[in-house]
């Protein structure tokens, strides 16, 4: 397990660990190539070998685009897509070496369209998900999977601090259930819940100046 909280690794490690597995946890800032390196040094000597990884590392920040926003730009792009370049630069070249591995990637149904507020976080996994799907695409050939996960919204500290409207908003485990569901079912993408993946699509195809008004209307609810 790998994140910036030690203290709550070392939490969730007590509440999950049994006499039947191996847990281990580093603290790692994913959006510092040097500590993510280091996290997979340690991990392979620990181990021996790295067959999956889960990139989930993800931040938020509502963003009025009028307003200086070039470091909160770079901080979420740092966390949400280098996050995860960060460990491709890494593990793409090991699991190629390998001949197999597994590289499941957290993105958001939020890659789908520009939302107004929401300008830096929507671009940051669009960015994921173009990654992701490129990386598939190339990697399939060395016997590597790519899988690319979209949530909707999920009840984290992160969506709280959010004041526009969630739809089918779901809590935390039943969102960790049905991922895990997910990849163990080889499937190469992954969008849930359903009701939020069918509005995402048509949002997706609606003619630009239709979906331009409704992006608009958001912004009215509050950022």
């Amino acid at each position: 397990m790998v994140a910036r909280n030690s203290e709550r690794l070392a939490s969730l490690k007590e509440e999950i660990i049994t006499a039947d597995n191996n847990i281990h946890y580093i603290s790692c800032d994913v959006s510092d190539y040097d500590q993510c390196k280091a996290t997979f040094d340690i991990a392979k000597e620990e181990y021996g070998s790295i067959d999956m990884a889960i990139l989930n590392a993800g931040a938020g920040l509502n963003s009025i685009l009028s307003i200086p926003h070039l470091e909160t730009a770079q901080k979420i792009m740092g966390i949400n897509y280098f996050g995860i370049v960060n460990f491709g630069n890494i593990l793409f070249p090991y699991f190629k070496g390998k001949e197999k591995g597994e590289f499941i990637g957290v993105s958001s149904m939020a890659d789908v369209r520009g939302f107004e507020g929401s300008g830096i976080y929507c671009s940051t996994k669009a960015a994921v998900s173009a990654y992701l799907e490129s990386a598939r695409a190339e990697m399939r050939h060395h016997g590597v999977r790519v899988m690319t996960i979209k949530p909707g919204f999920v009840d984290t500290n992160m969506t709280k601090k959010n004041k526009h409207p969630m739809p089918f908003i779901m809590d935390a485990p039943k969102a960790a259930r049905l991922m895990y569901k997910a990849i163990n079912s080889r499937k190469n993408s992954y969008s849930f819940p359903w009701q939020t993946h069918l509005g995402s699509y048509i949002l997706d195809i609606l003619p630009d100046p239709i979906y331009e008004i409704l992006a608009t209307m958001r912004g009215k609810f509050g950022q």
